[in-house]
């Protein structure tokens, strides 16, 4: 009985430890492409309830789509695809709102954006154009096109940097089904290819986006046609990936079915999340955190084509984008299951095509 309520007692102090570090955070704000509409939305997350109350937009000439923010939390930059510029907006860290944007030519359509470690570099990635672009940022705004570009292949659908700073990497999905690999160096401004050049995708599964594991010793990527999620490790020193296993992230009878879009990882590490789109659904699946094995929790039926959804800092909800649908739904999460439990769904404009959340410092 003793140790029960000594437990008990640890458990109370962490979530009031908890309590308080999110309150002393600064407020949570979740950013939406709302790309029928040409906008970006901006909603508010109540942390003690998960509610979402819509706060305002920021009008933009064409459909954004890939969205990210500056390292410091002062700027977010939009592709806005159809125009094939990039915009910079200042962000109200108090409110979250979105100033007037500007614009530069971006070169390509890119269908994914990223800023490097240091924030002097915005990293894109071009589907239709099959190029990779390094624009240089100054003064927290990108500052012209991409003064490097790179040809890696058609349908390139993300670009990500790794922790240290020092290789990038590009997955491909369609016919290429591949992985580029490559060094980046920030003092120069330069992508060149690394050794070996890429890593083959499993058989017909065509790597779409993918996040680096907290602990940086594995990989992990969401397969578009293949509907599963491939672990690697990483090579850090080399900058090289090696798959290690691959899991469906459907059950069998979708096997042919539908298609994989977006993956995120949980903070603790333990957990990894992939959207279905067809299936409409979120698959759940735990992590051994000694081995990186996956092992499947089942999905959680979520909006329309879930194209884009995040984790929101702290890791207690999740937000999804039914961009089939035009809602938006808000999950709880079990920290120690990894189970997603729907709360409520909100109407958004037209098409939304990009999600992201953040917690101001």
């Amino acid at each position: 009985m003793q140790r029960l309520g000594l437990t008990n007692t640890m458990k109370t102090l962490l979530t009031l430890l908890s309590f308080i570090t999110s309150a002393l955070a600064g407020p949570t704000f979740v950013y939406v492409s709302e790309s029928g509409e040409k906008r970006i939305a901006v909603w508010a997350l109540d942390e003690s309830s998960g509610e979402l109350s819509r706060q305002g937009e920021a009008a933009l000439p064409g459909a954004p789509g890939s969205l990210s923010i500056s390292p410091d939390q002062k700027h977010l930059y939009a592709s806005v695809r159809t125009t094939k510029q990039f915009a910079t907006l200042d962000i109200d860290t108090h409110t979250g709102a979105l100033s007037s944007p500007t614009y530069t030519d971006a070169g390509l359509n890119a269908a994914y954006v990223n800023t490097d470690k240091t924030g002097r570099w915005l990293l894109s990635a071009s589907y239709s154009e099959g190029v990779i672009g390094l624009s240089e940022i100054k003064n927290g705004r990108v500052s012209g096109p991409p003064l490097a570009t790179l040809a890696t292949g058609k349908k390139a659908h993300c670009i990500q940097i790794d922790p240290s700073n020092r290789f990038a990497f590009v997955p491909h999905v369609g016919e290429l089904n591949k992985v580029e690999q490559l060094r980046f160096d920030a003092q120069a401004g330069t992508l060149t290819p690394n050794t070996p050049p890429h890593l083959r995708g499993g058989d017909d599964e065509g790597p779409r986006h993918m996040q680096f594991h907290p602990n940086g010793k594995w990989v992990f990527f969401v397969n578009e046609q293949g509907k599963s999620v491939t672990r690697c490790d990483y090579e850090a020193t080399a900058g090289t990936l090696k798959a290690r296993q691959s899991v469906p992230t459907v059950p069998q009878d979708w096997r042919d079915k539908g298609s994989c879009a977006d993956i995120h990882i949980s903070a603790d590490g333990r957990f990894v999340y992939a959207s279905n789109r067809g299936h409409d659904s979120l698959a759940v699946f735990s992590v051994n955190t000694k081995t990186g094995d996956l092992t499947p929790q089942g999905q959680t039926p979520t909006e329309k084509t879930p194209r884009s959804f995040c984790l929101v800092p702290g890791d207690q909800f999740v937000v999804s984008a039914g961009e089939g649908s035009h809602k938006l739904i808000v999950f709880r999460r079990d920290s120690e299951t990894g189970a997603l439990s729907p709360l409520k769904t909100y109407d958004c404009g037209k098409g939304p095509a990009w999600v992201m959340s953040v917690k101001f410092n």
